[in-house]
């Protein structure tokens, strides 16, 4: 629209064509006075109003191509032209709504899509927020439990490193990312194995490898493997797995700095063994019900029949029950008890408890569930996120 007040127009301009005025439409061209498309469309009723002929590109922007004309001469008034601009500026209003629509930017991330030689045409999602790559390492009957993955790989290229909770995040060029995946497709095949889990030895660590594309889910296990009698073939997989680790870990030679998720998970035990050199600050905050909360992620500590330590392993060994997804208020809460750190030993009940915060990766809100692996673990399944009010456990202290 041209930035001429729409109050000012001469009668010159509103004044019907005699040919087109039982039509319902009427010229207002400007007629050369320098301003482009001013007025391009004028509408008269035809019992309310007629049809629309509109001659402008749509999503057009009017442009001045001189200098802004004098005023125009007074005149008598138009007879039509109350209802002329308030429905004029009505559909001013509605065209610029709709454009406005039409450029909003497409938030779904679309898919790409590599040719290779083996496999065919490979499709991905370049969303910032889903997997392409993931890694863990874990799952023995000895293993120890990591807060996060070792390697996380999204669709836009951005990569995040654990394991535990200070991870650090970098970024893959797109042409990096495709090159990875011509490697893990087409040099190592990793999508025509007839076998996925290279492991004998089960109470010993592996690492899981899980890979997104065609809209389908891969899952490797790569450990100790070769010590029972094994088909040719599945050595060769099992060795070109292991390649395919080393080429994921290679390209991720990029600058990185520390990773900071929007937003956090609660994560609490008890800890029989805390450091009582050191001055343990009783818990403050109502929200939380630290025993009730332990209890809802970790289970009921069992009593004890042999000695002090009811210690069940959750969150030292193996991973929680539940987890609780924090709202903004309560995370700067907890993050003000704990003076900025991430982890932090209270005393709530006479009893004492490990607090962790834990930072969501970018998949997981989405997924409701926080990328977790513990010890004797050989089938990879995640903690379950919650939000909301923690139940209260059916057995108290």
């Amino acid at each position: 629209m041209s930035n001429r007040k729409l109050g000012s127009f001469h009668n010159e301009y509103c004044q019907p064509n005699a040919e087109t005025w039982g039509q319902g439409v009427v010229s207002c061209r400007d007629k050369g006075r320098g301003w482009e498309d001013a007025g391009a469309l004028c509408l008269s009723g035809e019992g309310r109003f007629g049809n629309v002929h509109h001659d402008t590109q749509r999503n057009h922007i009017p442009t001045r191509t001189s200098t802004r004309p004098p005023h125009p001469p007074s005149s008598s008034p138009c007879p039509y032209r109350h209802a002329l601009i308030s429905f004029s500026a009505l559909l001013c209003i509605v065209i610029v709504l709709l454009s406005a629509c039409d450029s909003t930017p497409n938030n779904k991330a679309k898919n790409q899509s590599i040719s290779t030689t083996n496999n065919g045409v490979i499709t991905y999602s370049a969303s910032s927020q889903d997997v392409l790559i993931r890694t863990f390492y874990g799952g023995g009957k000895l293993g120890s439990f990591e807060y996060s993955p070792e390697i996380s790989i999204y669709g836009d290229g951005s990569y995040i490193l654990g394991p535990g909770l200070q991870m650090r995040e970098g970024q893959l060029s797109s042409d990096a990312l495709a090159q990875l995946l011509h490697t893990l497709v087409d040099t190592d095949g990793l999508l025509k194995f007839t076998t996925k889990q290279f492991y004998d030895i089960p109470d010993q660590n592996a690492t899981f490898l899980q890979l997104m594309l065609n809209g389908t889910g891969y899952t490797f296990q790569y450990g100790p493997f070769g010590n029972l009698q094994e088909s040719a073939q599945d050595m060769n997989a099992y060795h070109r797995l292991g390649a395919a680790l080393t080429s994921i870990t290679n390209a991720l030679n990029g600058p990185t700095h520390p990773y900071t998720g929007r937003q956090m998970a609660l994560l609490v035990h008890q800890d029989f063994s805390p450091d009582l050199s050191q001055t343990i600050p009783d818990w403050s905050l109502a929200d939380f019900n630290l025993y009730n909360l332990a209890a809802y992620e970790c289970g009921v500590t069992p009593v004890d029949q042999t000695g002090p330590n009811g210690d069940t392993g959750c969150l030292t060994y193996t991973v929680p029950q539940n987890a609780l997804l924090l709202s903004e208020q309560q995370r700067q809460s907890i993050v003000s008890l704990l003076h900025g750190q991430q982890q932090g030993v209270f005393l709530f009940m006479g009893q004492y408890y490990n607090v962790t915060l834990r930072p969501l990766l970018p998949d997981e809100a989405a997924q409701k569930t926080l990328a977790m692996l513990g010890s004797a673990e050989l089938d990879y399944v995640g903690v379950p996120l919650k939000a909301g009010p923690v139940p209260v456990p059916s057995a108290t202290p």
